[in-house]
């Protein structure tokens, strides 16, 4: 019987480790697809996320981080048609028209997009919407939707074949082709009105902004998801230490007596007093006599003890890598970090956002400028021939989006280091340029500018910028002239 047991043990075991008994018996995980997990999680996920970042700094804190980084000043709206006069109106009419384009007048368009990169991530999703006007420099204003008024519980299948999953309408093939929104937010209350009363907006009308986890999921999720729970414990027991040394601070000292009628300076005078309550408070200076049999005791200060800071800190690590930032922006405790260990964390932070940038530019940034150029053809509000736009749109919206830099750890040494990778051949020019958030072409323009203004009026720099001769030192024709 033994060898039979073993035996059945022996092909009955798991292949892998996290299948097998045990402990591991308890472990019961969800087989559900992305879609039915999301849309049954996702409203009282979003509560909680709010949550956190009404009540919890770090939390906060981060998301301006992560907006900050992701916008920063703006990012950038290259042209690419062949036409420069063309590619100079447009450009000119786009700058006049981002800081109007909001349809509240709140926000100018990068504020607008900070705001929505911090829905993004607080809340998981955003939306936005093409509005029509009938005034403005171009006849269109956006409008950010915030993810709640998406109608997550209308999920069915079509007479047509498509299907309506969490508020979204996809075909057959599946393509995106509508949304269900509330036409109030459900949770604002402030004034009264309808607010279960519904509309379906065609999907050309909206940006959907959200990072997709699993495929065919079609709602975002917070991006805290995974850390909710740990940031949650960590804001509590963090207060639980600042109450326990508020306590132990307002109970500084106590009175012990081996007669229980003996009281510390009793006034018999304070009729509000309880039997057997001091009245006797230290203040700056304070001498006071005690009975015979009493004894004072001080409490002595509540310390948190060695292992509350690298306890802290390790959470914190945590919940920074759920929201995709190193320990030092979450926290903004620089005490430890230094030359290599930041540069190496933000090297893999800024890559991340590189991959947020992409998304945020593919989803939405991108669909401002086309529906941007489309109006402002179509409008007359700058001029071109409509009939060569409707065969070939994508002919004028062609464009290059340029992010803006990230701000140098060590500008002396990452300057060098840009220096000699266009000295040596392994960068251009342009390229460096653009990894700063410029534009070579308009850099060179501002620079034959400034030094014909420079000529015009004899000045002269070491900073000259003016090419060197052909056989000159290399070095020289980058660090500057140098005058006999």
């Amino acid at each position: 019987m033994k060898l039979i047991r073993k035996i059945k043990r022996y092909f009955n075991d798991p292949t892998f480790s996290a299948n097998g008994r045990g402990r591991m018996r308890r472990w019961v995980a969800s087989s559900s697809g992305p879609n039915t997990t999301i849309v049954y999680s996702l409203s009282e996920l979003r509560s909680k996320s709010r949550d956190l970042t009404r009540n919890f700094a770090y939390m906060n804190g981060a998301y301006e981080t992560v907006s900050s980084n992701i916008v920063g000043p703006g990012i950038n709206v290259l042209p690419r048609h062949d036409d420069c006069a063309f590619c100079d109106r447009i450009i000119q009419l786009w700058d006049e028209w981002q800081n109007d384009c909001d349809i509240s007048g709140t926000n100018n368009l990068q504020s607008l997009i900070a705001l929505a990169v911090r829905e993004r991530f607080e809340a998981g999703e955003v939306f936005l919407r093409f509005i029509p006007v009938d005034d403005g420099v171009v006849p269109l204003k956006l409008q950010l939707i915030e993810a709640e008024q998406c109608k997550l519980d209308e999920c069915h299948a079509n007479a047509d074949g498509s299907q309506t999953i969490g508020g979204v309408t996809i075909d057959a093939k599946g393509r995106v082709t509508k949304y269900m929104f509330y036409k109030q937010h459900p949770g604002e209350s402030v004034v009264a009105g309808n607010y279960l009363e519904t509309v379906e907006i065609p999907a050309s009308e909206i940006c959907h902004y959200f990072k997709q986890l699993w495929v065919g999921q079609v709602h975002g999720v917070p991006e805290a998801f995974a850390a909710l729970l740990k940031a949650r414990e960590m804001l509590e027991y963090d207060e639980a230490e600042l109450n326990k040394k508020k306590i132990a601070a307002m109970m500084m000292a106590f009175v012990t007596t081996e007669a229980p009628d003996g009281v510390l300076n009793s006034d018999p005078e304070d009729t509000d007093a309880d039997p057997g309550e001091a009245v006797a408070q230290i203040t700056t200076g304070t001498i006071t006599t005690l009975a015979p049999g009493e004894d004072i005791k001080f409490n002595p200060p509540a310390e948190s003890g060695s292992s509350y800071e690298p306890f802290v800190q390790q959470n914190l690590r945590a919940i920074a890598n759920a929201v995709q930032l190193t320990y030092e922006e979450f926290s903004n405790d620089m005490s430890k970090a230094n030359f290599s260990s930041i540069r190496a964390g933000l090297n893999i932070t800024q890559r991340k956002h590189r991959q947020e940038q992409n998304r945020l530019i593919h989803q939405m940034l991108r669909r401002i400028w086309q529906e941007f150029v489309k109006c402002a053809i179509i409008s007359g509000a700058i001029e071109a021939d409509l009939r060569l736009y409707n065969e070939d749109p994508a002919y004028y919206h062609r464009a290059r989006f340029q992010p803006a830099g990230w701000p140098y750890v060590n500008p002396q040494q990452e300057v060098a280091a840009q220096k000699e990778k266009v000295l040596c051949g392994f960068a251009s020019r342009s390229q460096i340029v653009a990894e700063n958030g410029f534009d070579a072409g308009e850099i060179d323009a501002q620079i034959a500018l400034d030094n014909a203004r420079a000529a015009k009026l004899g000045l002269k720099f070491t900073t000259d910028t003016q090419a060197a001769p052909a056989n000159s030192n290399p070095n020289q024709a980058i660090d500057g002239n140098q005058e006999n």
